[in-house]
């Protein structure tokens, strides 16, 4: 299902960010925009994989992951498994720019996902507004596009291009193994001989290709799973929440959930 939303200048002047169209479990045909749109896009990967080509890179988009396209960004893209489909939104407003920069997603570019369930959920929310008997929605497309970013900025880290093809390879490769040893302890030590590097060169490495370190990044990976798991497992105490994704000390995870959302893991579980 597609749909693209109309505003008027009124709107377009009164509202800071603005839902222009929406794709839901698109089976994607080939496109080609030297130009791009005039609009920011995100794009989700459901299932299958794709080809994104955007600034001379060449970029798979698999299911979980996402593709951020700024405005007037020339790309192309074309499905690599029959059964590619994705959701996708593009908007814009006169706070998309301040917005997204202050957000951390300053570039165009494919952002793995630490909690896959964030867009889907934000795509069916919106799906509900747009079925809904309401007559006047911009304003509501517009709460829930503002919630969706955010989200999705907390979520969501970048994996840059460099000269090095084996590089991006190596910081890949730790990425998906934080992701599926998340509730493990783990060492940067450890972990720098998994992958025959020193600690400082790997710390070096990641930071440089996805902006983040390395122990701050183990967290964030921790704290998406939390939230998931504060939803989906209600039977669990907070504490038992905590062990399940790496964190042994009650206290510690209080401190670093509430680093990265602003509030305690039981606020969250009520809110």
């Amino acid at each position: 299902m597609e749909y693209h939303i109309r505003v008027t200048k009124h709107q377009y002047a009164e509202i800071p960010l603005l839902l222009r169209n929406v794709g839901i479990d698109c089976l994607q045909e080939p496109i080609n925009r030297p130009e791009g749109m005039p609009l920011w896009q995100i794009f989700y990967g459901v299932s299958g994989e794709g080809e994104f080509v955007f600034e001379g890179q060449r970029n798979i988009l698999q299911e979980g992951q996402a593709v951020l396209l700024y405005p007037h960004s020339g790309h192309s893209y074309h499905k690599l498994q029959d059964s590619w489909t994705v959701h996708y939104v593009g908007f814009n407003g006169s706070a998309c720019l301040k917005f997204l920069s202050g957000l951390g997603l300053k570039e165009s570019g494919v952002y793995h996902l630490t909690d896959s369930s964030i867009f889907p959920s934000h795509i069916r929310k919106i799906s509900e507004i747009h079925d809904s008997a309401s007559g006047h929605k911009e304003l509501s497309y517009s709460k829930e596009l503002y919630s969706m970013l955010l989200d999705f900025s907390s979520s969501a880290f970048h994996v840059k291009h460099t000269d090095s093809g084996q590089e991006t390879g190596v910081v890949k490769d730790v990425i998906y193994y934080l992701e599926k040893h998340f509730a493990e302890e783990i060492s940067l030590t450890d972990l720098a001989e998994q992958f025959c590097m020193t600690p400082e060169y790997l710390c070096t490495l990641f930071r440089e290709q996805t902006g983040d370190n390395l122990i701050p990044y183990l967290n964030k990976v921790r704290v998406g799973k939390a939230r998931i798991f504060l939803m989906e497992s209600p039977d669990q105490t907070v504490r038992e929440i905590g062990e399940r994704c790496g964190f042994h000390s009650p206290s510690y995870f209080g401190k670093v959930f509430r680093e990265f959302t602003g509030m305690t893991p039981q606020g969250y579980r009520k809110g």
